[in-house]
């Protein structure tokens, strides 16, 4: 995978030798991304929909599809998903990322367009600072640095259900937090 200025935006993906086909659309791979943070999902169901959904056809060498898939993903880039905490859910923020990237693209998404993905992502990144989701993302990443200011936190405080994101728990591990908190008489 190349230059964005000078190749374009990849279509397919080389695997073991032969040539796929990608839906290279950003709701595919936005859908991809879901399942990723599903904690209710096994890492093979999670390997799987990745397959189905971004190659046409899934190629038969099953680790370097999934390499060339994240790789994809990443926009080319061969570099690990950083930790750190979330400053954005496409799950959670659907209306406000979209009505950001819509702006950039000058509303081809909401007449229903075919936008690639390395496209929306670019857009994403270029989001106005005027906008609501800018917004959110400067109140989240002040507040996980630790670095809210009073005012910052007075703003924070009214408008929590906005800025806060949902914890993303298996069932299991919710089970176990409601369990410790009712004997501790409280509840979760």
């Amino acid at each position: 995978m190349g230059s964005f200025l000078t190749d374009g935006f990849p279509t397919q993906a080389e695997v073991a030798g032969e040539v796929y086909h990608l839906n290279t659309d950003y709701r595919t791979c936005i859908r991809i991304i879901q399942a990723m943070e599903d904690v209710n999902l096994t890492e093979l169901e999670k390997q799987s929909i990745l397959l189905c959904l971004l190659y046409q056809e899934v190629p038969k060498d099953i680790p370097v599809a999934v390499e060339k898939a994240v790789l994809f993903l990443n926009c080319g880039e061969k570099k690990e998903i950083e930790g750190g905490e979330r400053v954005y859910s496409f799950r959670q923020d659907d209306r406000y990322i979209f009505a950001a990237v819509d702006k950039v693209l000058q509303g081809r998404i909401s007449k229903g367009e075919s936008v690639h993905w390395w496209e929306f992502v670019s857009a994403f990144m270029e989001m106005p600072e005027d906008c609501v989701m800018s917004r959110i993302l400067y109140y989240r990443s002040r507040k996980n640095s630790g670095k809210l200011t009073k005012e910052e936190r007075e703003v924070w405080a009214k408008n929590r259900e906005l800025f806060e994101l949902e914890e993303m728990q298996t069932a299991e591990e919710k089970e176990k937090e409601d369990l410790f908190m009712q004997r501790l008489g409280r509840k979760s």
